[in-house]
């Protein structure tokens, strides 16, 4: 019995909670999921989970393209847990939709409230709602995994029926957002950026970041840039950055 664990991170708090259910999970491999992000024909995991942010009511795109092009096999237990700052709106759906079409299926969902980074979501916010999110997660996640290793199932229907969020999703068009990114005359032309970017989006040019236009919108390079330096329109000057704490930034380096 073994468990595959992919993850989409930009922050660090999918990677956590990858990295909690596997310290529960019997044999368990956490897997992230970048631009360059191959699906393998793994016939050996009974249990296959997917861990992601909730961008703009839905999946990642990243995620779901991941998704739409793996094998998928009736046999195994697929699971999901969203992490969101308000919920999982209609990202369980579309996973759920995905599989049917490829003859799979959820079999159980999970959501995790976690601090979110989103600017014009989410600040300002409460810094004791942020911390007690952090503090909780780890026994929540403790509790999803023994759920998971019974192999519980949660109903999910394949119907969206929220249509303001749908409305949303779909104008969530994030490759040509980094036009919106800036550097100020802090940047020392580092590179982490360029490193952390999970869409392989940004080269150094000149001592500067260039975006390329294939943004995913997780805004790692805004929020875990060491001088601050890089600022998204005027929504993020003076605001905090965050990166999940217990979560080192070459963690989420991807090259």
């Amino acid at each position: 019995m073994s468990t595959t664990i992919y993850y989409f991170t930009g922050t660090g708090n999918s990677l956590k909670i990858a990295k909690d259910l596997k310290k529960y999970l019997e044999d368990a491999e956490i897997v992230r999921l970048c631009k360059n992000s191959e699906p393998s024909e793994n016939t050996l995991a009974d249990k296959i989970g997917f861990v992601f942010p909730v961008y703009f009511r839905g999946l990642p795109h990243l995620v779901k393209r991941f998704v739409e092009n793996m094998p998928i096999y009736k046999s195994v237990y697929y699971f999901a847990v969203a992490n969101y700052g308000s919920s999982a709106a209609i990202s369980f759906q579309q996973l759920h939709n995905i599989l049917i079409n490829k003859g799979g299926g959820l079999s159980a969902t999970f959501g995790i409230p976690m601090p979110g980074n989103m600017w014009f979501m989410y600040y300002p916010h409460p810094k004791k709602d942020f911390i007690d999110r952090i503090n909780s997660e780890p026994q929540e996640t403790a509790t999803i995994a023994a759920a998971i290793r019974s192999k519980l199932k949660t109903a999910t229907s394949s119907t969206i029926t929220d249509s303001a969020a749908e409305d949303i999703y779909r104008a969530f068009a994030p490759h040509h957002m980094d036009e919106s990114f800036w550097t100020k005359a802090d940047c020392n032309g580092c590179g982490v950026c360029a490193k952390i970017c999970p869409a392989n989006n940004i080269n150094i040019l000149q001592g500067r970041p260039d975006w390329q236009h294939h943004c995913e919108y997780c805004l790692s390079c805004i929020h875990c840039c060491p001088q601050e330096a890089i600022e998204y329109k005027q929504d993020s000057i003076n605001k905090e950055r965050y990166h999940h704490p217990d979560i080192k930034i070459k963690e989420l380096f991807t090259k």
